[in-house]
């Protein structure tokens, strides 16, 4: 794949990303704004949610960051298994996402229900960019993209401290 290829595959991933912070930033207003509010700060699922969107926002960050360090021509040692390993562990983190959110989407009151609504309509809009990001990286990388998975694979099973 030629160079300008490549660079056609990162700005799309780049671009996916860059819509969908706008949305993670929302959601995690949002969320923070939830511990204020008696009917659900309690609610089951809160932190484990919260924690979820903050992963959604490093793993943006991280994607983003190697991207443009790549696009300003550094040279980096398993660029490809650090792209590979950031959007598979964000499709992870975004698959926590809605059980954690129904949980405390279930605590809602009438006057939490725009919240509720507006975070689940974000939620999609997240996921959706990180499966737009997924596919662009998947046909960037081809058949390669499977067999670097089941590298970084072993890495992402060991638990975070």
């Amino acid at each position: 794949m030629s160079t300008n290829q490549w660079n056609v595959y990162l700005d799309a991933i780049d671009a996916a990303f860059e819509q969908g912070m706008a949305a993670k930033e929302v959601v995690c207003s949002i969320t923070t704004g939830f511990r204020v509010l008696p009917a659900l700060r309690n609610a089951p699922g809160l932190n484990p949610y919260h924690a979820s969107v903050a992963d959604v926002g490093y793993g943006f960050d991280a994607v983003r960051g190697t991207i443009q360090r790549l696009s300003h021509g550094e040279t980096i040692p398993l660029a490809k298994e650090m792209l590979v390993l950031d959007l598979d562990t964000l499709r992870i983190s975004e698959k926590q996402l809605s059980p954690n959110f129904e949980l405390v989407a279930e605590k809602a009151t009438p006057e939490t229900y725009y919240l509720i609504e507006q975070s689940r309509y974000l939620n999609g809009v997240i996921g959706e960019k990180i499966r737009e990001a997924t596919m662009s990286g998947k046909a960037m990388l081809g058949a390669e993209w499977d067999m670097i998975l089941k590298r970084v694979q072993r890495i992402q099973a060991i638990p975070r401290l």
